[in-house]
């Protein structure tokens, strides 16, 4: 119980050590300290010098030799006030500079883009965003496509026809979370892409490649939120992998 006081208001654990090995003795040599307190180090007179700082020991001279008591437990408190203070001062002296830190956080912030499109067209110019992205060593993952029969025939060929064919010619890794009712329908997909099935009925659809993520909205008039932002895109793909770990080929 005493050690873990100690411990708590900050003593080392040498200095615990060798503070409480002194309880026990009473006035003593170094020597004896270091023995009782059962530690191989040649630093028992900066430990004793610590201590006696601090305000837990007191130092004599008897014969000649140089001895070791604890002092009053009162003078404690003292240590314990000091510590409060120099507290104080750090809160003091941090404050003074947080508008500097919170200015360099700011200046280094990374800037959010974000774009929302309207209508059919809206939805084949914010996935243009998705093709300029396309590269072999990129990975595009998508999240949350239905069955054929949930979307407009204009927007699902247009996924199939145009979208899809070019994600195949760039060689683009693809991973795919597709509803399970879309099963039926995998031949409509890229043959090279990875896909897993999870119940998963929206017309959301969410697609993550490089720092975009674009968040589809698909009815007959769709909507269509583009985020390029690392940050956004990071938090994105963690929920993709998580969703990924769960669903089933």
């Amino acid at each position: 119980m005493i050690e873990e006081v100690l411990r708590k208001i900050g003593l080392t654990e040498y200095e615990t050590k060798v503070y409480t090995a002194l309880l026990d003795l009473g006035k003593s040599t170094s020597g004896e300290i270091l023995q009782k307190a059962n530690i191989n180090t040649g630093k028992i007179y900066d430990i004793l010098g610590t201590l006696k700082n601090k305000g837990f020991i007191s130092e004599i001279i008897e014969s000649g030799v140089k001895k070791f008591s604890p002092s009053n437990p009162k003078q404690i408190f003292n240590y314990l006030e000091k510590k409060k203070k120099d507290i104080q001062d750090q809160e003091e002296t941090f404050n003074k500079i947080i508008p500097d830190i919170l200015k360099k956080i700011n200046a280094n912030k990374e800037p959010q883009k974000v774009e929302v499109f309207y209508g059919f067209n809206g939805l084949k110019t914010a996935h243009q965003k998705e093709i300029n992205r396309y590269s072999s060593k990129n990975i595009l993952r998508v999240l949350g496509v239905m069955g054929k029969e949930k979307y407009p025939k204009s927007i699902y060929n247009f996924y199939i026809n145009n979208l899809y064919s070019k994600r195949i010619s760039s060689k683009i890794k693809i991973k795919k979370i597709l509803d399970k009712n879309a099963k039926k329908y995998r031949k409509d997909h890229e043959k090279e892409a990875e896909i897993k099935y999870f119940p998963y009925v929206s017309p959301v659809a969410i697609v993550t490649i490089e720092n975009l993520t674009i968040i589809d909205i698909v009815t007959e008039n769709p909507i269509v939120i583009t985020i390029e932002s690392n940050e956004v895109a990071e938090s994105f793909i963690q929920q993709f992998e998580l969703l990924w770990n769960l669903s089933t080929d």
